[in-house]
């Protein structure tokens, strides 16, 4: 009897271990971090179900303050998100798990204890966490105060696992790389064919206000509107797919 009451605990105990699956913290985590010349650094970490990540740093009032970075990411011990292609003395590389929080490790993996080290705290975002789904074609149909309409209308569509994007100015083909961070997107350098057009209704404007912007995303069904300083460009998905 004994022991088949010893059987029935370790039968236990390991489907208890097999059970338990590793929890990723996945979401976007923000902050803003000490800088010793400059007001402070707005930091964002996205972590994503795949293992990959994505992050920004913006260095304020300062101009082109804003780096970008992504990679992949593991879990190590159940409780450290260790960024794996950072190189090994490189900072914000690890990051404990505690709650809704990343607790940022200094360059050897070891707590931070200094007179800031409340700074080094990061805090979930559940807005920013949610998906931003950018697969298919974007029509524009509003540009700052300007509605957008017609067969010339810009669009965009946006290759998501290299990371760049193509589509129609309004009179030329475009392309170019973009970043997602999170709820925020980084446009790079526009590269658009050289047809002479007629009718440059948008193209001129639409290229203008996009080109190497960083703008922030909100997405209602099938609604994209990117905003910032600048302007404001809205985009409907086009149920009909690509030309």
């Amino acid at each position: 009897m004994k022991k088949l009451s010893w059987l029935i605990l370790v039968f236990a105990l390991m489907q208890s271990c097999a059970s338990k699956k590793l929890v990723v913290p996945v979401g976007n985590y923000t902050g803003e971090l000490p800088c010793a010349d400059c007001p402070g650094i707005m930091y964002s970490l996205s972590l994503n179900k795949d293992r990959t990540y994505s992050e920004s740093s913006t260095y304020l009032d300062r101009e082109d303050g804003t780096f970008r970075n992504s990679g992949t990411f593991e879990i190590v011990n159940d409780t450290i998100v260790h960024l794996k292609d950072k190189d090994q003395h490189e900072g914000l590389k690890q990051f404990v798990i505690k709650n809704n929080q990343l607790v940022i490790l200094d360059i050897y993996g070891n707590p931070i204890e200094s007179g800031y080290a409340d700074w080094y705290i990061l805090n979930k975002s559940e807005k920013a966490a949610q998906q931003i789904d950018l697969s298919g074609k974007w029509i524009l149909t509003q540009m700052n105060t300007t509605t957008v309409e017609g067969e010339n209308a810009p669009y965009i569509e946006f290759q998501l696992d290299a990371n760049r994007f193509s589509g129609f100015g309004g009179c030329n083909r475009i392309g170019g790389n973009f970043e997602l961070s999170g709820d925020s997107i980084q446009f790079g350098m526009i590269m658009a064919t050289k047809m002479a057009c007629f009718d440059d209704q948008y193209e001129t404007e639409f290229l203008k206000t996009l080109n190497e912007q960083s703008w922030k995303v909100k997405q209602a069904k099938q609604s994209l509107t990117l905003s910032n300083a600048s302007g404001k460009l809205t985009f409907q998905r086009d149920s009909g797919g690509s030309n």
